[in-house]
Formats: structure tokens, sequence, C-alpha cells
């Protein structure tokens, strides 16, 4: 007999999209790790974030097998309330996850779906996913300001499970919505295992006289490119920087071509496209330090990858990673000044200096490694979570 519990998680997209970026991979992550004692069953639109068109490879509206889960890739007419309640409501779970606190279909219409009774009243765990920072806060400040209104109007905190990735995303939940929160886990993401060495990754090779940058994210405000752009056109060295990842928010990005134009000419830009999961450690390989004046995660799944693969990284002060003592990871407030004088010093590193940095990425790395960790707690949350009965009343 079949005694695993049934999660249904809720999320914008999944595999194999890759244009979300971190929610994706930590999902899938999960998926991984947890795939074996659960029954993982995933609902997502079916189709990528900047995408026109349904994914090719999918059977649409229906359950597919993906890796370690059960997949069910929705179009948008499956997508209105009377047809997703019936997907919901045929769907058999013990556990209803919801990542995201500001997704129309994802998060608000279940929560006022199960809080009617119109859905089966599961129990039900909530990951924020950094919406909640608030730097996030700020962008499309007046909306989102409204949707929480509503949501402590309707009472649909009332019988949430909370998973914060951090002690630093638990803070932003508790300011937003204080003593009605009863139930905040810190529930770590699983981290991808380190390279077993650095001889596995690259050789260094600073004969190009110029550092090369990697900005590896999806581009929008909240990743701050438009910061390092205005950084780098007041550095006087010669440096490369490689932008990848989705143009999610054009009039931004358009404000980001602008000031590429600006740029003096000792400064090279590189503009790639999204890159794919398996394509990422290329990437990697070919730069010489992961840059990200983030305004804030709350997690960091690429900061992770990065020093995994022995790559450096230097970020903001507005994410939970803490410097180490051997320049493997690097934080800087948000000020202009220091970001141009760390890029230069960096632009001036030899061979040497360069390869000590990266050992100390990858040791990071290792040394934070907490699959164990995130193990034991996602498990303990899940399991906790989905044997409480709920009385639908």
């Amino acid at each position: 007999m079949n005694c695993k519990k049934k999660i249904l998680c809720l999320t914008d997209y999944y595999l194999p999209g890759y244009q979300a970026g971190g929610p994706i991979r930590s999902i899938a992550n999960l998926v991984e790790h947890l795939g074996d004692e659960f029954e993982i069953y995933i609902i997502c639109n079916d189709r990528d974030i900047l995408d026109k068109d349904h994914y090719s490879n999918v059977k649409i509206d229906s359950w597919n097998i993906v890796d370690k889960a059960k997949v069910f890739y929705a179009s948008q007419k499956s997508l209105n309330i009377r047809s997703y309640r019936k997907i919901l409501n045929k769907t058999n779970y013990d556990l209803l996850f919801l990542n995201g606190f500001f997704s129309p279909k994802f998060t608000i219409l279940p929560l006022i779906l199960r809080q009617f009774l119109l859905i089966k009243k599961k129990p039900c765990v909530i990951c924020p996913r950094g919406h909640l920072s608030p730097e996030a806060l700020k962008l499309k400040g007046f909306k989102k300001k409204t949707y929480i209104e509503f949501f402590k109007l309707l009472n649909l905190y009332r019988d949430l499970n909370w998973q914060a990735s951090s002690e630093h995303e638990k803070i932003h939940i508790i300011n937003q919505f204080g003593n009605k929160v009863k139930k905040i886990d810190v529930v770590p993401d699983f981290t991808p295992l380190p390279l077993k060495s650095l001889n596995e990754f690259k050789t260094i090779d600073k004969s190009k006289n110029f550092l090369k940058l990697l900005f590896l994210s999806r581009v929008s405000p909240m990743k701050n490119l438009d910061f390092l752009l205005r950084v780098l056109i007041k550095v006087n060295t010669p440096v490369q920087l490689s932008i990848f990842g989705p143009k999610e928010d054009q009039i931004y990005w358009k404000k980001c071509l602008d000031l590429i134009d600006n740029l003096p000419a000792n400064i090279n830009v590189v503009i790639g496209e999204e890159v794919p999961q398996h394509q990422v450690f290329k990437i990697f390989q070919n730069h010489d330090l992961f840059i990200s004046p983030t305004r804030g995660e709350a997690f960091g799944n690429a900061i992770i990858e990065s020093l995994s693969f022995g790559l450096p990284v230097l970020i903001s002060d507005k994410t939970l990673w803490k410097a180490d003592n051997f320049g493997g990871l690097e934080v800087l407030e948000l000020d202009e000044h220091l970001w141009v004088q760390k890029i230069i010093k960096w632009s001036k590193y030899d061979d040497q200096i360069i390869k000590k940095k990266c050992e100390a990425a990858l040791n990071y790395a290792k040394n934070d490694y907490k699959s164990n960790l995130a193990l034991k707690k996602n498990k303990k949350l899940f399991y906790s979570v989905s044997s409480n009965n709920l009385v639908n009343k």
C-alpha cells in the first residue's frame, strides 16, 4: 500500500522552463531530494515566463511525469476559476505548497478558493520567495500594498504555515503580518553539490589583460543592473561584462541599453540570452567574477551555484550571504564609489591571486553545503504540516 504523503505544489513556472531563474531551480532541487519519499504534484503555466507559445514537448492540460514529479502544464483556458477549481478538487493531495506571494493564479486565487471552501481545505505551506523584502515591495508598491491589505481583510493568513528561506526572510514576513502569522519555519533551500576540486572547473588565464565579469540573472529592477552599469562608467581599467538572462522588463532593459551606449571604450559588454540550466557550467567557466548588485534575494540560487563551480562572487549586502576572509565571496554596500574601487582592484589581480580567489569560492561552497540540513528541515516541515487535520468551517 502506498502511504507516501502527497504534496501539491503550485508555481508559475517549472521545467523545462528556465527563464524565471531561482524559483524553478529551488523546486527542481526539492523534487530531486524529496521525490522518492513524497509524491509531488506540480501545477504550473504551460510556457516559460517570456514565451508566447506553450512548450512543444509536454502534454498540455494533462499530467506529465517529469523526473520524480508529476506536472500539470495548465493552458490559459484551464486557469479560469471554474476549470482551475475542478483541477484542484480532482487532485488527491495532503498538503498544498504555494510558491511566491503575489502570483494571481498560483497563490491569490487558490487561497481565495480555499478560504471559501470552494476547494478542499488541506494544510497549506506558503513560501514567499523574497516577495516580501522591503526592496521588492517598493516595486509596484501601491498594487502590492493593496493586495496585502486585501489578504489581511479576508483572513487568508489564518491557518497558513509559512516557509522562510532564511532568518532574513522570516523578519520580512513578521514585518508585514506581525502576530497574525502563527507559524514560520526557517527551511533552507537545497544547494548544488560543489565540485570536488578546482581542476574540474577551468584553467585560470589572465593573459587577455581584462577582467571578465558575469551578470547572470533576470534583467529587472530588483537585480539592479543599472547600478552596475553606472559603476562601470567610472571604471578606468579594461573590463568585459557579460549579461545573460531574460529581459522581462522591456522598459527597464531600454534604460540599461542607454547606459551601455554611454560606457567608455575600456568597457566591453557582451549581451547574451537566457541560459538553460545544462549550459550554466560553461558560462561560469569563461569568467573571472560573478557580480550581483541585487536589491534583495530570499536565497540566491545563482550565487551558490557560482561558488560551487569555483567562481568568486561580488554581491550587495541585501542578501543572506556573508563575506569570507579569503575573497571567494565579497559583500559591498550599494555605494557606487565602493563598487568602482573594488572592480578596479579585481582588474589588477594576476593569475595567482585569481586562482586563490577561485579556490576560496569553492571552499566556501563546500563549507556551506547544507543538503543534509535542508533535507532534514524540509522533511520535518512537510510531514508535520501534512499531518494536520483541518476542519472545514
